[in-house]
């Protein structure tokens, strides 16, 4: 994959200070508490918020130096709930978007996003789900190199994170796709390939997700909470009792009944 963010001493009001990172994995989740800058840092990715000290950099090249169609081409920002839609018909939207994209794209997506049930509704009649998984539908049809998720964690249960993840990892089977993900959520963290938190405005922790949850005593002092599992496999590593994270109960018990 040839799609590299690389942030250099990124500094934005109080909220991120010199915050440095670099993102060239297929799933990326960045979380951390509230107010921690998670939010701030995607509109920033974006291109949404401009005005900012340190150096970003997509494919070695300054963000700043893109023009904005080629940026917006290959980089999709979904906030939830922040769209402004023109139309009264999802379909009529994506048409209103990219005017060359084809009936059987538009199926594929709304029918991996399970929303085909959309496009006999009118928009405002769409619920706050509806709404959001219409703004990830719309950022799909553009076959972004990058799309960046904030929060949906807000909007969806567990199961449905689940699914509309395991949606994005088939969609990336075929077509070149970096995800990175805002959540306070760390459930969802373990979906991803990297996982940063972020806590005062700089990087506290960072690494394959479950390394990461390890460091149960400087997550817990964020503010942030282990899923039960992690931390209780963590707890009984402590005592001997596991060697490695389990995340499946039966998988738990098969391993206590070796010991």
């Amino acid at each position: 994959m040839s799609n590299i963010f690389t942030i250099n001493h990124l500094t934005y009001g109080n909220i991120l200070k010199e915050l440095s990172m670099t993102i060239d994995k297929k799933i990326v989740s960045i979380s951390g508490p509230n107010n921690s800058g998670k939010t701030t840092l995607i509109r920033i990715l974006g291109k949404e918020i401009t005005e900012y000290r340190g150096l970003i950099t997509w494919n070695e090249k300054n963000i700043e130096g893109y023009r904005l169609e080629e940026f917006e081409d290959n980089i999709q920002t979904v906030i939830p709930l922040e769209n402004l839609f023109f139309t009264e018909n999802i379909v009529e939207e994506a048409y209103l978007e990219n005017r060359e994209i084809s009936k059987e794209w538009i199926d594929y997506l709304l029918e991996g996003l399970k929303i085909k049930k959309l496009e006999s509704k009118k928009i405002s009649s769409y619920t706050e789900k509806e709404v959001v998984l219409s703004q990830i539908f719309l950022a799909l049809i553009h076959t972004p190199s990058i799309i960046l998720l904030d929060s949906l964690s807000n909007y969806f249960n567990q199961k449905e994170i689940i699914g509309i993840i395991d949606f994005l990892k088939q969609y990336q089977e075929e077509h070149e796709l970096m995800i990175i993900m805002t959540t306070i959520h760390l459930e969802d963290a373990l979906l991803t390939d990297y996982l940063y938190i972020i806590n005062d405005g700089q990087v506290a922790l960072e690494g394959s997700p479950l390394e990461v949850l390890k460091n149960d005593n400087i997550i817990n002092k964020i503010g942030l909470d282990i899923p039960f599992m992690v931390d209780l496999s963590v707890k009984l590593m402590d005592y001997d009792l596991l060697d490695k994270i389990v995340l499946s109960k039966d998988r738990m018990v098969e391993e206590l009944w070796k010991k």
